[in-house]
């Protein structure tokens, strides 16, 4: 029986799939590469077994990089020729591989056409994904004026059913592939992407961002991203589909997520202060501005020092996160010799192993692509 031709997918349906390890790579590509990079990879189907080459229409080249199209062939070519020198860092356990994004750029006189090949070592983070990878449209993308704006954005897609993540500000500069001399200043950082990024997201994107600055002493250190649905159905990916909520661990007590997580938040504190305005009003805002864990570390470290006025004591420490470097020592006693073993994904979404995890996601890959599953 011969094989269906497939079908090309229209460009308003074209979907972006990468391995979270190249998400979280360390690069540094103006818009147009980045574009064309993306373009490239939305043309990957999740049955390829290979890279092939990825034949991009000089028209279609011009349009989505804003190029005038008397002058499209010259300028695409300088374009790839840059790409061409690109370095990308991809860090694993005990590994980090440096390698190029295209291995070459093929231009057939008169086909209007430029052929394009990935680097062969990209393939692990390209092909076959059927777990730990995040998925994007591209017409959303392409849409974006600044190149930060494309990092950011696929850094919090990455974490969207999460609703935070936390990022060192030295990773957050390697990661958007800053120079030393770049933005130096954490006040240029904030004013001159992150501020902007977050404007463009809020016009653009499906999701949006606040950000909150963890410092130590003076000095900004990192930034607790709060992350944002727009609560439109047509702009959800299969996907971000709710999942049942996980219990929240946090090697203290266990909080399950439920019809009340205020309910559950008051149930840590003392039964004599549970019914004063100044404490539920206080949980139920710092929770929606912060998250669980936040103000569930800030109830315990009050728990534990507080002597006189409790609600003013604890308000005092959702205000100043006081119970955050108390509970990093809390943990520090209960495993002593033993790292704090971060959470991975899966865990956090509630499955019960990486398999489960990833035969999930495989299945709405292929509902994506509507391929039949077996």
């Amino acid at each position: 029986m011969a094989k269906k031709k497939k079908k090309n997918l229209p460009p308003s349906s074209l979907i972006v799939t990468q391995s979270n390890q190249l998400v979280e790579a360390r690069y540094n590509l103006p818009l147009a590469e980045q574009r064309l990079i993306l373009t490239m990879i939305s043309r990957i189907q999740p049955d390829d077994e290979d890279f092939k080459p990825y034949r991009i229409p000089i028209k279609e080249f011009a349009e989505f990089m804003g190029i005038d199209k008397n002058s499209a062939y010259r300028e695409c070519k300088k374009i790839t020729k840059s790409l061409l020198t690109r370095v990308i860092e991809i860090a694993e356990p005990g590994r980090l591989l440096q390698t190029g994004w295209v291995s070459s750029a093929d231009y057939i006189e008169g086909s209007g056409m430029v052929n394009l090949c990935f680097d062969p070592l990209l393939k692990p983070y390209l092909l076959k994904l059927k777990g730990n990878f995040t998925s994007y449209k591209l017409e959303m993308i392409l849409s974006f004026k600044s190149q930060y704006s494309v990092r950011i954005y696929m850094l919090l897609k990455q974490y969207q059913r999460l609703g935070d993540r936390e990022i060192q500000i030295g990773l957050l500069r390697d990661m958007l592939g800053l120079l030393k001399d770049q933005h130096k200043e954490y006040s240029n950082l904030k004013n001159n992407i992150l501020k902007p990024v977050q404007k463009e997201l809020i016009e653009k994107a499906d999701l949006h961002f606040e950000f909150e600055e963890i410092k130590h002493g003076r000095r900004v250190e990192a930034l607790k991203f709060k992350i944002f649905s727009k609560q439109n159905s047509q702009c959800m990916l299969p996907s971000e589909v709710p999942l049942p909520e996980p219990e929240i661990k946090t090697g203290l007590t266990t909080l399950e997520t439920g019809s009340s997580l205020l309910d559950k938040l008051l149930a840590l504190i003392p039964d004599q202060h549970r019914t004063k305005k100044t404490v539920v009003s206080a949980l139920e805002s710092y929770e929606k501005k912060h998250g669980v864990s936040y103000v569930e570390r800030n109830i315990l470290y009050t728990n534990e020092k507080a002597e006189k006025s409790y609600a003013g004591f604890l308000n005092n420490a959702l205000k100043e996160d006081w119970g955050h470097d108390w509970y990093l020592e809390q943990q520090s006693k209960l495993k002593p010799s033993v790292k704090p073993k971060r959470m991975e994904i899966w865990e956090k979404l509630g499955f019960a192993s990486m398999k489960e995890y990833d035969e999930h996601m495989w299945r709405q890959q292929m509902d994506l692509y509507g391929v039949a599953n077996h």
